[in-house]
Protein backbone atom coordinates (compact mmCIF):
# COMPACT_ATOMS: atom_id res chain seq x y z
CA UNK A 1 0.00 0.00 0.00
CA UNK A 2 2.69 2.36 -0.53
CA UNK A 3 1.68 5.44 -2.18
CA UNK A 4 4.83 7.52 -3.48
CA UNK A 5 3.35 11.02 -3.66
CA UNK A 6 2.65 10.90 -0.20
CA UNK A 7 5.98 9.43 0.51
CA UNK A 8 7.54 12.19 -1.42
CA UNK A 9 4.95 14.98 0.22
CA UNK A 10 6.42 13.31 3.87
CA UNK A 11 10.07 13.78 2.55
CA UNK A 12 10.15 17.21 1.06
CA UNK A 13 7.72 18.45 4.68
CA UNK A 14 10.82 17.16 6.40
CA UNK A 15 13.56 19.24 3.82
CA UNK A 16 11.31 22.13 4.58
CA UNK A 17 11.10 21.99 7.77
CA UNK A 18 14.88 21.13 8.72
CA UNK A 19 16.00 23.78 6.15
CA UNK A 20 13.38 26.78 5.85
CA UNK A 21 11.63 26.43 9.35
CA UNK A 22 14.08 26.20 11.75
CA UNK A 23 16.82 28.14 9.68
CA UNK A 24 14.54 31.09 10.13
CA UNK A 25 13.81 30.40 13.71
CA UNK A 26 16.38 28.99 15.24
CA UNK A 27 19.18 30.85 13.62
CA UNK A 28 17.24 33.90 12.22
CA UNK A 29 18.68 33.42 8.66
CA UNK A 30 15.56 35.41 7.70
CA UNK A 31 13.23 37.61 10.43
CA UNK A 32 12.17 40.11 8.58
CA UNK A 33 8.08 40.79 7.52
CA UNK A 34 6.24 37.93 7.29
CA UNK A 35 8.86 34.94 8.86
CA UNK A 36 6.02 33.47 10.60
CA UNK A 37 4.19 32.35 7.08
CA UNK A 38 6.74 29.95 6.78
CA UNK A 39 4.58 27.88 9.67
CA UNK A 40 2.09 25.83 7.56
CA UNK A 41 4.26 22.51 7.86
CA UNK A 42 2.23 20.89 10.95
CA UNK A 43 -1.31 20.92 9.75
CA UNK A 44 0.27 19.14 6.37
CA UNK A 45 2.37 16.64 8.22
CA UNK A 46 -0.90 15.76 10.36
CA UNK A 47 -2.91 15.13 7.30
CA UNK A 48 -0.80 12.83 5.63
CA UNK A 49 -0.45 10.98 8.65
CA UNK A 50 -4.38 10.50 8.86
CA UNK A 51 -4.15 9.48 5.15
CA UNK A 52 -1.27 7.11 5.97
CA UNK A 53 -3.57 5.33 8.86
CA UNK A 54 -6.16 5.21 6.00
CA UNK A 55 -3.97 3.21 3.61
CA UNK A 56 -2.94 1.00 6.61
CA UNK A 57 -6.50 0.02 7.27
CA UNK A 58 -6.45 -1.00 3.40
CA UNK A 59 -3.49 -3.26 3.22
CA UNK A 60 -4.69 -5.17 6.17
CA UNK A 61 -4.34 -3.35 9.67
CA UNK A 62 -7.33 -4.43 11.67
CA UNK A 63 -8.99 -2.15 13.94
CA UNK A 64 -11.91 -4.72 15.13
CA UNK A 65 -11.77 -5.42 18.76
CA UNK A 66 -10.12 -3.95 21.82
CA UNK A 67 -6.69 -6.10 21.48
CA UNK A 68 -5.87 -4.35 17.59
CA UNK A 69 -6.40 -1.18 19.21
CA UNK A 70 -3.89 -1.90 22.13
CA UNK A 71 -1.42 -3.34 19.83
CA UNK A 72 -2.00 -0.19 17.71
CA UNK A 73 -1.29 2.13 20.40
CA UNK A 74 1.93 -0.37 21.24
CA UNK A 75 3.61 -0.47 17.88
CA UNK A 76 2.97 3.08 17.48
CA UNK A 77 3.86 4.04 21.02
CA UNK A 78 7.52 2.03 20.58
CA UNK A 79 8.02 4.08 17.04
CA UNK A 80 8.18 7.05 18.27
CA UNK A 81 9.16 6.84 22.48
CA UNK A 82 12.37 4.65 21.64
CA UNK A 83 13.78 7.08 19.15
CA UNK A 84 12.59 10.22 21.35
CA UNK A 85 14.25 8.19 24.35
CA UNK A 86 17.71 7.89 22.45
CA UNK A 87 17.58 11.21 21.47
CA UNK A 88 16.56 12.56 25.03
CA UNK A 89 19.17 10.68 26.84
CA UNK A 90 22.26 11.92 24.09
CA UNK A 91 20.58 15.56 25.64
CA UNK A 92 20.76 14.55 29.29
CA UNK A 93 24.54 13.48 28.93
CA UNK A 94 25.28 17.08 27.67
CA UNK A 95 22.80 19.00 29.69
CA UNK A 96 24.79 17.19 32.96
CA UNK A 97 28.35 17.49 31.07
CA UNK A 98 27.44 21.27 30.75
CA UNK A 99 27.18 21.30 34.52
CA UNK A 100 24.83 24.09 35.34
CA UNK A 101 24.61 24.57 38.57
CA UNK A 102 20.66 25.00 38.36
CA UNK A 103 20.40 21.73 36.38
CA UNK A 104 23.11 19.24 38.09
CA UNK A 105 24.12 21.51 40.83
CA UNK A 106 22.31 18.20 43.66
CA UNK A 107 20.89 15.23 43.56
CA UNK A 108 17.51 16.52 43.31
CA UNK A 109 18.44 18.90 40.55
CA UNK A 110 20.08 16.50 38.65
CA UNK A 111 17.05 13.92 38.90
CA UNK A 112 14.23 16.64 38.31
CA UNK A 113 16.71 17.37 34.68
CA UNK A 114 16.73 13.66 34.28
CA UNK A 115 12.81 13.38 34.65
CA UNK A 116 11.69 16.26 32.92
CA UNK A 117 14.08 14.86 29.64
CA UNK A 118 12.65 11.42 29.80
CA UNK A 119 8.79 12.75 30.29
CA UNK A 120 7.83 13.42 26.66
CA UNK A 121 5.01 15.68 27.85
CA UNK A 122 7.98 17.68 29.51
CA UNK A 123 10.70 17.02 26.68
CA UNK A 124 13.36 19.15 28.75
CA UNK A 125 11.50 21.74 29.42
CA UNK A 126 13.18 24.03 31.79
CA UNK A 127 16.43 21.57 32.02
CA UNK A 128 18.16 22.10 28.86
CA UNK A 129 21.15 24.39 27.46
CA UNK A 130 21.11 25.95 23.79
CA UNK A 131 18.52 24.75 20.76
CA UNK A 132 18.38 20.78 22.22
CA UNK A 133 14.56 20.69 22.91
CA UNK A 134 13.39 23.58 20.54
CA UNK A 135 11.74 20.99 18.07
CA UNK A 136 10.19 18.08 20.75
CA UNK A 137 6.71 19.96 21.66
CA UNK A 138 5.24 18.15 18.92
CA UNK A 139 6.03 14.80 20.82
CA UNK A 140 3.16 15.12 22.92
CA UNK A 141 0.24 16.31 20.68
CA UNK A 142 1.57 13.82 18.37
CA UNK A 143 0.96 10.68 20.71
CA UNK A 144 -2.41 12.19 21.83
CA UNK A 145 -3.36 11.65 18.07
CA UNK A 146 -2.09 8.31 17.83
CA UNK A 147 -4.40 7.51 21.20
CA UNK A 148 -7.23 9.13 19.26
CA UNK A 149 -7.04 8.69 15.91
CA UNK A 150 -9.10 4.72 15.58
CA UNK A 151 -11.75 6.33 17.81
CA UNK A 152 -12.14 9.61 15.47
CA UNK A 153 -12.29 7.66 12.35
CA UNK A 154 -14.86 5.39 13.85
CA UNK A 155 -16.29 8.16 15.06
CA UNK A 156 -16.94 10.41 11.45
CA UNK A 157 -17.10 7.02 9.51
CA UNK A 158 -20.37 6.33 11.45
CA UNK A 159 -22.05 9.67 9.86
CA UNK A 160 -20.10 9.93 6.76
CA UNK A 161 -20.58 13.68 4.87
CA UNK A 162 -19.19 15.34 2.15
CA UNK A 163 -15.61 16.79 2.18
CA UNK A 164 -17.01 20.62 2.16
CA UNK A 165 -19.23 19.85 5.27
CA UNK A 166 -16.29 17.80 7.01
CA UNK A 167 -14.11 20.84 6.44
CA UNK A 168 -17.08 23.34 7.97
CA UNK A 169 -17.21 20.75 11.10
CA UNK A 170 -13.82 21.15 11.52
CA UNK A 171 -13.35 24.85 11.14
CA UNK A 172 -16.27 24.82 14.03
CA UNK A 173 -14.70 22.40 16.06
CA UNK A 174 -11.61 24.15 16.46
CA UNK A 175 -13.45 27.36 16.89
CA UNK A 176 -15.02 25.72 19.72
CA UNK A 177 -11.71 24.32 21.31
CA UNK A 178 -10.44 27.60 20.98
CA UNK A 179 -13.37 28.82 23.25
CA UNK A 180 -13.36 25.99 25.50
CA UNK A 181 -10.27 24.22 26.33
CA UNK A 182 -7.88 25.57 28.57
CA UNK A 183 -4.11 24.38 27.66
CA UNK A 184 -1.93 24.55 24.86
CA UNK A 185 -1.49 20.72 24.63
CA UNK A 186 -5.25 20.21 24.54
CA UNK A 187 -5.76 22.80 21.90
CA UNK A 188 -2.75 21.18 19.89
CA UNK A 189 -4.39 17.61 20.23
CA UNK A 190 -7.53 18.67 19.00
CA UNK A 191 -6.28 21.19 15.85
CA UNK A 192 -4.28 18.30 14.49
CA UNK A 193 -6.66 15.47 15.42
CA UNK A 194 -8.61 17.34 12.87
CA UNK A 195 -5.96 17.65 10.13
CA UNK A 196 -5.85 13.68 10.76
CA UNK A 197 -9.16 13.26 10.45
CA UNK A 198 -9.13 14.92 7.40
CA UNK A 199 -6.38 13.11 5.86
CA UNK A 200 -7.88 9.71 6.69
CA UNK A 201 -11.46 11.08 4.92
CA UNK A 202 -8.89 11.67 1.81
CA UNK A 203 -7.14 8.75 2.08
CA UNK A 204 -9.84 6.53 2.73
CA UNK A 205 -11.77 7.73 -0.25
CA UNK A 206 -14.61 7.35 1.80
CA UNK A 207 -16.00 10.32 2.08
CA UNK A 208 -16.35 11.28 -2.13
CA UNK A 209 -13.62 12.41 -4.67
CA UNK A 210 -11.50 15.31 -3.35
CA UNK A 211 -12.87 18.72 -4.99
CA UNK A 212 -11.44 19.84 -7.92
CA UNK A 213 -8.33 22.52 -8.41
CA UNK A 214 -11.04 25.57 -8.91
CA UNK A 215 -12.91 24.54 -5.58
CA UNK A 216 -9.78 24.39 -3.69
CA UNK A 217 -8.65 27.79 -4.96
CA UNK A 218 -11.93 28.94 -4.02
CA UNK A 219 -11.22 27.54 -0.40
CA UNK A 220 -7.63 29.40 -0.37
CA UNK A 221 -10.00 32.43 -1.41
CA UNK A 222 -12.49 32.03 1.38
CA UNK A 223 -9.73 31.13 3.87
CA UNK A 224 -7.52 34.35 3.11
CA UNK A 225 -10.94 36.43 3.65
CA UNK A 226 -11.58 35.03 6.88
CA UNK A 227 -8.85 35.44 7.99
CA UNK A 228 -8.02 39.39 6.48
CA UNK A 229 -11.24 40.00 7.89
CA UNK A 230 -10.60 38.85 11.64
CA UNK A 231 -7.17 40.93 11.51
CA UNK A 232 -9.11 43.82 10.24
CA UNK A 233 -11.74 43.77 13.29
CA UNK A 234 -8.72 42.57 15.32
CA UNK A 235 -10.12 39.36 16.55
CA UNK A 236 -6.89 37.84 15.29
CA UNK A 237 -3.11 38.44 14.36
CA UNK A 238 -1.22 37.88 11.28
CA UNK A 239 1.63 36.30 13.73
CA UNK A 240 1.21 33.18 12.81
CA UNK A 241 3.62 31.88 15.49
CA UNK A 242 1.21 33.98 18.27
CA UNK A 243 -1.60 31.84 16.93
CA UNK A 244 0.67 28.60 16.45
CA UNK A 245 0.89 28.39 19.71
CA UNK A 246 -1.57 27.39 20.85
CA UNK A 247 -3.19 26.77 17.37
CA UNK A 248 -6.50 28.64 17.09
CA UNK A 249 -8.58 29.14 14.18
CA UNK A 250 -7.23 31.89 12.71
CA UNK A 251 -4.16 29.16 12.75
CA UNK A 252 -6.70 26.91 10.80
CA UNK A 253 -7.57 29.30 8.37
CA UNK A 254 -3.84 30.07 7.52
CA UNK A 255 -3.29 26.79 7.33
CA UNK A 256 -6.37 25.75 5.13
CA UNK A 257 -5.49 28.31 2.71
CA UNK A 258 -1.62 27.49 2.41
CA UNK A 259 -2.61 23.94 2.04
CA UNK A 260 -5.45 24.08 -0.48
CA UNK A 261 -2.78 25.93 -2.84
CA UNK A 262 -0.29 23.67 -2.20
CA UNK A 263 -2.44 20.55 -2.97
CA UNK A 264 -3.25 22.58 -6.35
CA UNK A 265 0.18 23.00 -7.19
CA UNK A 266 1.27 19.61 -6.49
CA UNK A 267 -1.45 18.09 -8.97
CA UNK A 268 0.14 19.39 -11.76
CA UNK A 269 3.10 17.11 -11.25
CA UNK A 270 3.25 13.69 -12.90
CA UNK A 271 3.72 10.42 -11.18
CA UNK A 272 6.88 10.18 -13.57
CA UNK A 273 8.29 13.39 -11.83
CA UNK A 274 7.17 12.09 -8.26
CA UNK A 275 8.94 8.54 -9.04
CA UNK A 276 12.06 10.26 -9.86
CA UNK A 277 12.14 12.59 -7.00
CA UNK A 278 11.64 9.46 -4.72
CA UNK A 279 14.69 8.06 -6.18
CA UNK A 280 17.15 10.31 -5.83
CA UNK A 281 19.56 9.50 -3.33
CA UNK A 282 19.98 12.78 -1.77
CA UNK A 283 15.99 12.75 -1.08
CA UNK A 284 15.25 9.00 -0.37
CA UNK A 285 16.61 9.61 3.60
CA UNK A 286 14.53 12.34 4.12
CA UNK A 287 10.97 10.47 3.02
CA UNK A 288 12.50 6.94 4.66
CA UNK A 289 14.66 8.13 7.71
CA UNK A 290 12.61 11.71 8.27
CA UNK A 291 11.71 10.78 11.82
CA UNK A 292 15.30 10.43 13.02
CA UNK A 293 16.69 13.61 10.83
CA UNK A 294 14.17 15.43 12.47
CA UNK A 295 14.68 14.12 15.94
CA UNK A 296 18.29 15.00 16.01
CA UNK A 297 18.27 18.47 14.08
CA UNK A 298 18.09 19.80 17.75
CA UNK A 299 21.40 18.66 18.77
CA UNK A 300 22.98 19.45 15.14
CA UNK A 301 21.25 23.46 15.40
CA UNK A 302 22.82 22.91 18.55
CA UNK A 303 26.15 22.04 17.57
CA UNK A 304 26.49 24.48 14.52
CA UNK A 305 25.50 27.19 16.31
CA UNK A 306 27.99 27.04 18.92
CA UNK A 307 30.73 26.12 16.35
CA UNK A 308 29.32 29.52 14.98
CA UNK A 309 29.83 31.32 17.48
CA UNK A 310 33.43 29.90 18.70
CA UNK A 311 34.97 30.45 15.39
CA UNK A 312 32.88 33.76 14.14
CA UNK A 313 31.30 31.93 11.26
CA UNK A 314 28.88 33.47 8.77
CA UNK A 315 25.53 32.59 9.25
CA UNK A 316 25.03 30.96 6.13
CA UNK A 317 28.19 28.39 6.65
CA UNK A 318 26.54 27.67 10.26
CA UNK A 319 23.30 27.03 8.62
CA UNK A 320 24.51 25.01 5.90
CA UNK A 321 26.54 22.69 9.06
CA UNK A 322 23.07 22.54 10.65
CA UNK A 323 21.96 21.14 7.87
CA UNK A 324 24.50 18.46 7.20
CA UNK A 325 24.93 17.73 11.10
CA UNK A 326 20.93 17.40 11.01
CA UNK A 327 21.65 14.45 8.08
CA UNK A 328 24.15 13.00 9.22
CA UNK A 329 23.74 12.60 13.19
CA UNK A 330 19.96 11.11 11.93
CA UNK A 331 20.80 8.80 10.08
CA UNK A 332 23.49 7.77 12.15
CA UNK A 333 20.40 7.42 14.78
CA UNK A 334 17.89 5.71 12.33
CA UNK A 335 18.57 2.36 13.55
CA UNK A 336 16.16 3.05 16.74
CA UNK A 337 13.62 3.44 14.23
CA UNK A 338 13.97 -0.01 13.09
CA UNK A 339 14.12 -0.72 17.55
CA UNK A 340 11.05 0.62 17.55
CA UNK A 341 8.94 -1.52 14.55
CA UNK A 342 10.63 -4.62 16.27
CA UNK A 343 9.35 -3.97 19.76
CA UNK A 344 5.71 -3.17 18.62
CA UNK A 345 5.38 -4.90 15.53
CA UNK A 346 1.77 -5.29 14.19
CA UNK A 347 0.13 -7.29 11.41
CA UNK A 348 1.92 -7.25 8.57
CA UNK A 349 0.40 -4.93 5.42
CA UNK A 350 -0.25 -1.36 4.85
CA UNK A 351 2.26 1.47 5.15
CA UNK A 352 3.36 2.65 8.28
CA UNK A 353 2.39 5.44 9.34
CA UNK A 354 4.07 6.94 12.74
CA UNK A 355 7.59 7.47 12.59
CA UNK A 356 8.49 9.54 9.47
CA UNK A 357 6.55 12.75 10.95
CA UNK A 358 7.74 15.83 12.85
CA UNK A 359 8.56 19.57 13.50
CA UNK A 360 9.90 22.32 15.66
CA UNK A 361 9.14 24.82 17.92
CA UNK A 362 7.66 27.53 15.02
Amino acid sequence: MRNLRIDVARGMLMVYIITIVHGFYFLNVYSGPGKSLVLFEMPCIFFISGYAYALSLQGGMRMDAGRDYWRYLKTRAARILIPYWLYALVCLGLVLLKADPGLTGSAGAKLATAAAWLNPLQYGSGHTVSLLNYHLWFVAPFLGVTVLMPLLVKAVSWKKMPLPALLLAAAALIFGGELLLAGELSKSVLTYSVWAVLGYAVGSRQFGAMPSRARMLLVFAVACVLLLAASAMSWATLDMQHNKFPPNTAFFMFSLAWFSLLWVATSFLGDGAIARLRAMAWFRPFADKGYSIYMWQGLAYSLAFNLGQKFHLPLMAVWLAAIVLAFALGIAASPAEALGKARGRGPKGGQEQLCTITKGEC
